[in-house]
């Protein structure tokens, strides 16, 4: 009678050990694994973080950037506005004389502040199409008939124009200048509202009456302020 129950002990124990193996390797191989992923993304971490240290990394990355900051560049410039003058015929000055000034007619219509020009924030959209006032400088005498002490917005030079261009191709101040040399001859540059002498008031610009002048018109004038010209960002 023992060796049955001796038998029937004998596979309860084979029984209880291979459940407890199982149980055993459900638990083991998870962790394995586990540990098997682990060691993998530390492998590619690793040699990721040694490319990016490498001098052909730092090459690209500064590729990647050199393109980063053209796509910016291209990105259109907003249009905004430019600062105008137009010629005062007052009556006051010779012929040969050009008087011009922000209170000049026309008047600005996009932006005008106290309805005439606007030198701080520009007065007329830059997608209008008008001549750059253009000014050479020089020690030439006064026209007889002028009084200097009469008007000192007397510049001692030369006031021209340019053929009319959209504001908004003018991308710099030097351009605008070059446009003026190109049009009108050497020592030509656009002209500013702080051409004028000091004391003239309402910052016009008077002197001989040059190439271009011509016409019921505005002018593009270059200001100082840092948005009243169609280069400047947001101008």
């Amino acid at each position: 009678m023992r060796k049955p129950f001796r038998q029937a002990g004998a596979f309860l124990m084979a029984r209880a050990l291979l459940v407890v193996g199982i149980l055993m390797a459900m638990l083991i191989i998870p962790v394995y694994l586990k540990k098997e992923r682990d060691d993998r993304e530390l492998a590619v971490h690793q040699t990721e973080l040694a490319m990016s240290r490498s001098p052909a990394s730092a090459a690209a990355q500064a590729a990647s950037a050199t393109l980063a900051e053209g796509a910016a560049a291209s990105m259109p410039r907003p249009l905004g506005h430019g600062l105008t003058y137009a010629v005062v015929g007052d009556g006051k000055a010779p012929a040969d004389v050009a008087r011009l000034a922000c209170s000049g007619e026309p008047a600005p219509l996009d932006q005008p502040h106290q309805g005439v020009c606007n030198p701080t924030q520009g007065d007329t959209s830059c997608r209008t199409v008008l001549p750059v006032l253009c000014v050479r400088t020089a020690s030439s005498p006064l026209p007889s008939g002028l009084d200097a002490n009469a008007d000192r917005a007397t510049n001692g030079g030369t006031l021209g124009a340019t053929q009319p261009v959209m504001g908004a191709v003018m991308e710099s101040q030097a351009m605008a200048s070059a446009r003026c040399e190109t049009e009108l001859g050497a020592g030509w540059r656009v002209a500013g509202m702080h051409d004028g002498p000091q004391g003239s008031g309402d910052g016009s610009l008077q002197g001989l009456r040059g190439p271009g002048l011509t016409g019921y018109t505005r002018y593009w004038v270059h200001s100082p302020a840092p948005k009243a010209n169609c280069w400047d960002q947001g101008g």
